[in-house]
């Protein structure tokens, strides 16, 4: 194994088992969630980077559904998600493969399971940080969800296309092909029901829960379709500090992990 690599383990919840990957374990533990239909793979670089620089522990878990963790054949909710990462994360401090100090790290879909966790797990974590918010409202939500596209697969190679392009041909420059092309085998492992995230994001009603979140929050913004958003979502919000990134193109856990890492770790030094 080399240096700072994660160690994969697996946890027993109520649902199935969920994939973990626990970089390092001599400090606080940031609990990383992914941007659905990705896995906690998402976050490698980060991670990796985080751990290196600071006294700070990572670890990066595969939604229920998602990655190398059990298969799911219906749409869930974000508390769901929530629910099952609460428990895998109670089975990793329980074997002390983790610290019991625990902040939350969310992206995108991952933002909203981390609200969810927080709202109903005050005493377990410490704090939050959400990396840009998907906040929609009730019009917009149920536009989303009229439009949720399904898989639609099939023998011909070509059907595939668009997913490549977006994932591969035009990733943001800079950004690794390695990194890409993991991204892109992530969406067809979970090619017939990787929707399901998605489903349960535009049928989240964020203006009625992030008020319940009571945690110190830091709100990292960037410059994308989820900028408004991500805004908006942040004055529903009690305890928070909020910041913007700089000079982001995409692939901010690629080309701006510096960034990010020197901002989550001033954040969570102080809270």
């Amino acid at each position: 194994m080399s240096a700072n690599a994660p160690k994969f383990l697996y946890v027993n919840t109520s649902v199935g088992q969920i994939h973990a990957r626990v970089y390092e374990n001599k400090g606080p533990t940031l609990v990383c969630l992914h941007p659905m239909p990705y896995s906690g793979g998402y976050y490698d670089s980060f991670c990796k980077h985080l751990t290196k620089a600071t006294h700070f522990s990572a670890v990066s878990l595969d939604m229920i559904g998602y990655g190398r963790s059990e298969t799911i054949n219906a749409p869930i909710t974000i508390q769901d998600y929530a629910q099952s990462s609460t428990e895998a994360i109670q089975a990793l401090i329980s074997t002390s493969t983790i610290s019991n100090t625990i902040s939350l790290l969310g992206f995108h879909t991952g933002s909203a399971i981390a609200n969810e966790i927080g709202i109903a797990h005050p005493d377990l974590i410490n704090s939050i940080v959400f990396v840009t918010y998907p906040f929609f409202n009730t019009e917009k939500r149920e536009e989303l969800l009229g439009s949720l596209s399904k898989s639609n697969i099939d023998d011909n190679l070509e059907s595939l296309s668009s997913m490549w392009d977006f994932t591969v041909v035009n990733r943001a420059e800079g950004v690794p092909f390695e990194r890409a092309l993991s991204n892109f085998s992530d969406q067809l492992q979970n090619i017939d029901n990787g929707w399901f995230g998605f489903h349960a994001m535009f049928n989240y009603v964020s203006e009625e829960r992030l008020p319940l979140l009571n945690q110190p929050t830091l709100i990292i913004n960037d410059d994308s379709s989820l900028t408004e958003p991500t805004k908006t979502a942040s004055e529903f919000i009690q305890n928070k500090t909020y910041t913007e990134l700089k000079n982001t193109s995409g692939g901010i856990f690629e080309l701006n992990t510096d960034q990010i890492v020197e901002q989550v770790q001033t954040f969570l030094s102080t809270n």
